[in-house]
C-alpha cells in the first residue's frame, strides 16, 4: 500500500473524511441454562438507531508520531494511537471514560480508503454492544497518509504478538479461510479443546477460590493468556490458545481485544485473500467456572459483583450476583431496614447484569425478587415509616416524665406537705399518665398518609392537653410563692414546669416531622419505584425481535406485574396500579397492531412497536374514549375491576374470589355450550354457571357508574380466562341477561385504542357500507355444506342494495380473497371454523375454512391473515369458535388476534360452535339494526341478541346459539344519513 492520497504536503499526517458507515452488531445466543453457544452477526434494529447515528459520518485524524483521533457523532472524540503493521495502518481509540472503543485496519482503493473496524461499547440499559464497522473514507485535503515505516513508532511501544507455535488445521478445515489461516492472523494457533498441542504455552488454571479476596486476584489477573472457543468467524467452533499475557495482542495483519471485560475478546482477521476482513468473537474457555468457588459472604460477593457490573465486566458480574442472590435467599431472614435496602440494590444489578448479557431467562424470576424486596421496603417489618419513628421518639421521651412524676407524687403523699401539695402532684402524675397511655393506645398504620394524619391530631391534642394541665399546676402553686429550696414543693412545681416544658418540645416535633406529608412522600417514591421497575419488561419486549418471544416474555413476566399490581393496590395507588395492569396485558398485540397500521411518515413507526405504558398516556386514553370502561385483573385469588364512567374518575374495586372455582365455571359453561343437544338439566347447568359469572364479575360493578342508555357501549377489558366469557349471556338475580341492559365490547388492552382509532390511510371516514362476502365455500375441505345459509343469504345482502361481492361454492377460495382483500367495508365469512387450543400447537395455525384452489390447500390460517392487505373496517367471522385460541397474558392468540392487527376496528367473533341457523338469523338481525335503524354496530348486536334471548322459552333456553357472537375491538363503522336501501334492494337475492 503506497499510502499517497493526492500528494505530500508535509508532515501533518492525514485527515480522512467518513461516509455513512456499514453497521452489523453482533449478538450472544444463550442456551436455556444460560451458557454461551455462539455469537452472530445481525443488521442493527430501531432501537439500535443510536449506532447508525454515530457512524453517519465521522473523520480519522492519523498524526506524526502515532497519535489517533476518531470523531464521530458524539460530544466528544475517540482519541488513541496507530501505527504501521506491514501493509496496513492498524488504528486503535477509546472514549476518554473508557466507555467505548473502536479498533481497526485501513485498506486501500482505486476511490480512498476502507475502514474496517470493531467497535464495543454501551448500548440500552448499560448492555454491551459489539458491532463490526465498514467505513469509507476519502482524503480531506491534500495530505499524506503516511505508509509503513513513514513515522516513527508511538511513544507507548505496542504489545509484543503473541509466538504460538504452528498447529495443524482442525478436520476438514482447509484453503486460507480456513480456521487455522483465521487464528494465525489474529495471533494464536488452533488446539484441541482438551489436550495441550506441543510447544504450545498452557495457561495454568488457578486454584479454585475460596474467598471473595481470591476471586477479585483471580479476576484482576485475567488477560488474552489462556484457550478460547471461536464462537464467531471462520473458525467457529475451534478452541485456540493465546500464550501471551498482553492485553492488546497484534500479529499478522489481525488483532484481538478483550470486549468490556476478559471473559469475551473481539477482533478482526484477514478472510480469503482479497475477501477483506471477518469479525472473530473469542469466548473464555479455561477460565474456572465461577459459579464453582467456595465464597460465602453474601454482602462481599453482592460487592464485588455491582463493582464488575460497573466496569462492564458482566460476564462475569452474572454468577457472581447470582451467588449472592442465592446466600441473601438461603440466610437467616432479617427485618432491618439496612438490608432489605442492600437486597433492593442486589436485584437492581441482576437485572440490569441481565439486560447487558442479553441473558432474559434470568429476567423473570429477578424481576419477581425485585418486586417482593421492593414491597418489603414499602410496607414489610423492616419498611422505612417516619410516623413509626416519631412515635417511638414520643413513647421513649413521655415514659421517663410519667415515672417520675408518679416518684413524686407518691413522695408529696407519702409525709406532712403543704396544703394541696399532694393533690398538685397527683394532678401531674395523672396528666403524664394520659398522654403515655394515649401513646400506648396509638396504633401503628403502615403508611396510610389519612390514617397517620388522623392518629398524629389525636396525638397532639394529648399532649397540648397534658401541657396545659401541667401548666396550670405549676401556676397555681407558682401563686403561693416560691417554695423553699429543696422542700417538696420545689421538687413538685419544678415537675409540673419541667413536664410542661417537655410536652411543648414533642408538640414541636409532632409538628415538624409533619409524619403525614412524610408518608406520603415515601408512598409516592414506593410508587415511582415501582413504575421504574416495571418499566424493565418494556426495556425486555423491545428488546426482543421475534413475535413469539415478545408474548412468553409478557407470560413470564406476569408473576411479577401480579406483585406491582397488588403492591400499588396497598397503597392506595389504584391509577398506578391500572398502569401495571396494562403493562401486564397484550403489549405483544400492541406491537403488532402498531407496526402493521404505522404510515410511512408516521414518526412513531420506527420505534420498534407501541410506546410505554405511562400514567399522563393512559389517563389521555380515558379521558377521550367515548364509552365506560370495566377492566379486570387476576392476581391470584384477588379480582381487581377498574370502572371509569365518561368522563371519570376511576373507582376500583377489588375481592377474594375463589380462582380455581371461577376457572372451573367458565370451562364448565364452554363444555356445556358445545354440546350437541340439550335437555333441563343442561340448560339449568348453564344458566346456574351464567349467573355465578355473573355474581362474581359484575354484580362487583357499582351500576351507578355504568349507562343507563343500554346502546351506549360498555368497554370490557378482561385478564387471562376471563376472555372465555361470555359477558353479554352474565345473569343477574333477577335471570336478566347483561345484554338487555348494555352493548358489551371487548378489548385486549385499553392501550391499543389509540392505533384502533387512527385514521387508515386512503380509507374516507364514514365510507358507505359494501361488503364482501365468502359463504359456503365448495367443496368444503372439512365439515357440512352450508347450502342453507347460501340459500337464506340474501336476508343479508339485501340491505347493502348494489353494494355486494358475494363469493360463494367454487369461487370462496384464498385466491379470491386475495383480490378482493383491499376492497369493501365489511368482509363476511360464512363457513367452517377451528381454534387451534392443543398444548405444544401452534394457535397461529386456527383457520377459517375456503374452497381448496391451486397452491392452496383451503385452510385460511391466522398466519396468513396480516399479508391478505384487508381494507374492511368491520370483519364477521359468522364461523364456529373464531374468537377462541391460546389465551396468554398477552391476549387470544388465534383469529381475532390476526384480524384485528391487520386493519379492521372490530371484529364479530365467536367464542364457541353456533348453529347455521341460529348464526344467520343473528347475523341478520343485526345488519337490520345496523344498516336499516341506524344504529352502531356494537349496538346493533346488543339487539340481536336481546331479540334472540327474549324469543327462546323459558324451558328451552340455550344462551350459546347467540351469546357466542362477541363484538371485538372498537368498531368505528359508520352510515351516512340518507343511505338506506330500498325496498327492492332489500329483497335482492344474493348473486
Amino acid at each position: 500500500m503506497s499510502g499517497d492520497v493526492g500528494g505530500d504536503v508535509g508532515g501533518d499526517g492525514a485527515v480522512l473524511a467518513g461516509e455513512p458507515a456499514t453497521v452489523l452488531l453482533a449478538e450472544p445466543v444463550y442456551r436455556t441454562d444460560g451458557r454461551l453457544t455462539e455469537w452472530r452477526e445481525v443488521p442493527p434494529r430501531p432501537r439500535d438507531s443510536f449506532l447508525r447515528r454515530l457512524f453517519a459520518h465521522g473523520e480519522l485524524w492519523l498524526r506524526p508520531g502515532g497519535a489517533a483521533e476518531v470523531h464521530l457523532a458524539s460530544e466528544e472524540p475517540l482519541t488513541g494511537s496507530w501505527r504501521a503493521d506491514g501493509h496496513f495502518p492498524l488504528v486503535s481509540a477509546s472514549w476518554p471514560d473508557g466507555t467505548g472503543t473502536l479498533d481497526g485496519y485501513l485498506s486501500e482503493d482505486a476511490g480512498g480508503w476502507w475502514f474496517d473496524a470493531v467497535y464495543t461499547g454501551p448500548g440500552r440499559v448499560g448492555s454491551a454492544v459489539v458491532a463490526r464497522v465498514r467505513h469509507r473514507f476519502t482524503p480531506r485535503g491534500h495530505r499524506r497518509v503516511p505508509g509503513p515505516g513513514a513515522v516513527a513508532a508511538p511513544d507507548v511501544a505496542p504489545a509484543p504478538a503473541p509466538h504460538v507455535a504452528p498447529a495443524p488445521a482442525p478436520d476438514g478445515a482447509s484453503g486460507p479461510a480456513s480456521g487455522v489461516a483465521s487464528a494465525r492472523a489474529i495471533g494464536v494457533a488452533s488446539a484441541p479443546a482438551r489436550e495441550p498441542r506441543p510447544g504450545t504455552v498452557e495457561p495454568v488454571t488457578p486454584p479454585r477460590p475460596a474467598s471473595v479476596e481470591d476471586l477479585r486476584t483471580l479476576l484482576d489477573a485475567a488477560s488474552l493468556r489462556g484457550r478460547w472457543q471461536v464462537v464467531a468467524g471462520p473458525a467457529y467452533g475451534t478452541t485456540v490458545a493465546v500464550s501471551s499475557a498482553s492485553a492488546f495482542a497484534e500479529h499478522g495483519g489481525g488483532f484481538v481485544r478483550l470486549a468490556r471485560g476478559p471473559d469475551v475478546a473481539v477482533g478482526l482477521a484477514p478472510a480469503a485473500p482479497g475477501a477483506g476482513w471477518e469479525l472473530v468473537v473469542l469466548a473464555r474457555e479455561d477460565a474456572p467456572p465461577l459459579t464453582l468457588f467456595g465464597a460465602g459472604d453474601g454482602a462481599a460477593l453482592r460487592r464485588l459483583g455491582i463493582e464488575l457490573l460497573a466496569a462492564g465486566r458482566f460476564g462475569q458480574a452474572a454468577p457472581i450476583l447470582d451467588r449472592a442472590a442465592e446466600l441473601h435467599a438461603g440466610g437467616v431472614a432479617s427485618t432491618s431496614t439496612d438490608r432489605v435496602i442492600d437486597l433492593l440494590g442486589l436485584c437492581d444489578a441482576r437485572i440490569r447484569c441481565a439486560f447487558a448479557g442479553s441473558r432474559f431467562a434470568v429476567l423473570p424470576e429477578a424481576l419477581v425478587a425485585a418486586a417482593d424486596v421492593r414491597r418489603q421496603v414499602t410496607l414489610g417489618p423492616g419498611a422505612f415509616t417516619p410516623w413509626l419513628d416519631t412515635l417511638r421518639f414520643l413513647r421513649e421521651t413521655v415514659e421517663p416524665l410519667r415515672e417520675s412524676s408518679r416518684r413524686i407524687a407518691d413522695l408529696a403523699g407519702a409525709g406532712p406537705s403543704p396544703s394541696g401539695l399532694a393533690a398538685a402532684a397527683a394532678e401531674c402524675a395523672v396528666a403524664a399518665e394520659t398522654v403515655y397511655g394515649v401513646l400506648r393506645s396509638t396504633g401503628s398504620p403502615s403508611d396510610d398518609p389519612e390514617t397517620i394524619e388522623s392518629s398524629a391530631e389525636r396525638v397532639d391534642r394529648a399532649l397540648a392537653a397534658g401541657q396545659d394541665a401541667l401548666r396550670e399546676t405549676a401556676d397555681r402553686l407558682a401563686a403561693h410563692g416560691a417554695p423553699e429550696p429543696g422542700s417538696a414543693g420545689e421538687l413538685v412545681l419544678l415537675s409540673a414546669r419541667g413536664g410542661a416544658d417537655v410536652l411543648a418540645l414533642m408538640r414541636d416535633r409532632l409538628a415538624r416531622s409533619a409524619p403525614a406529608a412524610a408518608a406520603r412522600f415515601v408512598r409516592d417514591q414506593a410508587r415511582e419505584a415501582a413504575g421504574l421497575t416495571a418499566g424493565y419488561v418494556e426495556i425486555w419486549r423491545a428488546l426482543l425481535d421475534s413475535h413469539w418471544d415478545k408474548i412468553i416474555s409478557t407470560d413470564q413476566a406476569l408473576p411479577f406485574y401480579e406483585r406491582m399490581v397488588t403492591l400499588l393496590l396497598d397503597l392506595d395507588a389504584s391509577e398506578d396500579a391500572l398502569v401495571a395492569s396494562e403493562m401486564a396485558r397484550a403489549r405483544a398485540f400492541a406491537d403488532t397492531l402498531r407496526a402493521n397500521r404505522a404510515t410511512p411518515g408516521d414518526p412513531a413507526r420506527g420505534l420498534g412497536g407501541a410506546p410505554p405504558v405511562s400514567r399522563e398516556g393512559l389517563r389521555s386514553i380515558l379521558t377521550r374514549h367515548d364509552a365506560v370502561v370495566v377492566e379486570y385483573f387476576l392476581a391470584g385469588d384477588l379480582l381487581t375491576v377498574w370502572v371509569w364512567p365518561r368522563g371519570g374518575p376511576l373507582t376500583r374495586v377489588t375481592r377474594r374470589v375463589d380462582r380455581a372455582g371461577l376457572e372451573e365455571t367458565v370451562k364448565e359453561f364452554g363444555r356445556l355450550a358445545r354440546m350437541s343437544r340439550h335437555d333441563a338439566a343442561s340448560r339449568a347447568a348453564m344458566a346456574a354457571a351464567l349467573r355465578r359469572l355473573g355474581e362474581v364479575l359484575w354484580d362487583v360493578v357499582p351500576a351507578g357508574l355504568l349507562p343507563a342508555d343500554p346502546d351506549e357501549p360498555v368497554t370490557v377489558v378482561p385478564h387471562l380466562e376471563l376472555f372465555h366469557v361470555p359477558f353479554a349471556a352474565l345473569r343477574d338475580a333477577s335471570g336478566t341477561y347483561l345484554v338487555q341492559r348494555h352493548a358489551i365490547r371487548v378489548l385486549p388492552a385499553l392501550a391499543m385504542i389509540p392505533d384502533l382509532t387512527a385514521p387508515r390511510p386512503g380509507r374516507p371516514a364514514n365510507a358507505p357500507p359494501e361488503l364482501v362476502a365468502l359463504v359456503n365455500p365448495r367443496p368444503l375441505p372439512e365439515g357440512a355444506q352450508l347450502d342453507w345459509t347460501q340459500e337464506r343469504f340474501g336476508e343479508i345482502t339485501g340491505v347493502y342494495g348494489e353494494a355486494v361481492r358475494l363469493y360463494t361454492g367454487e369461487k370462496a377460495t384464498a385466491a379470491t380473497l386475495r383480490e378482493v382483500a383491499g376492497t369493501g367495508t365489511v368482509l363476511y365469512f360464512g363457513t367452517h371454523g377451528r381454534a387451534v387450543t392443543e398444548a405444544h400447537s401452534d394457535p397461529m395455525m386456527s383457520y377459517l375454512v375456503l374452497a381448496p384452489s391451486a397452491g392452496h390447500d383451503g385452510y385460511l390460517r391466522a398466519l396468513e391473515v396480516p399479508g391478505l392487505g384487508l381494507a374492511a373496517d368491520l370483519v364477521i367471522l359468522a364461523a364456529c369458535e373464531t374468537g377462541g385460541g391460546t389465551t396468554t397474558a398477552d391476549g387470544v392468540i388465534g383469529l381475532s388476534r390476526a384480524f384485528l392487527t391487520s386493519g379492521p376496528t372490530g371484529l364479530i367473533t365467536t367464542l364457541y360452535p353456533v348453529g347455521e341457523q341460529a348464526g344467520l338469523y343473528l347475523m341478520a338481525d343485526f345488519h337490520e339494526s345496523w344498516l336499516l335503524d341506524g344504529l352502531e354496530p356494537v349496538s346493533a348486536l346488543r339487539h340481536a341478541q336481546a331479540r334472540a334471548a327474549s324469543a327462546q322459552r323459558v324451558t328451552a333456553q340455550e344462551p350459546h346459539l347467540w351469546a357466542a357472537f362477541t363484538f371485538f375491538g372498537l368498531g368505528s363503522v359508520a352510515r351516512t344519513a340518507g343511505e338506506a336501501p330500498t325496498a327492492q334492494a332489500r329483497e335482492a337475492t344474493p348473486r
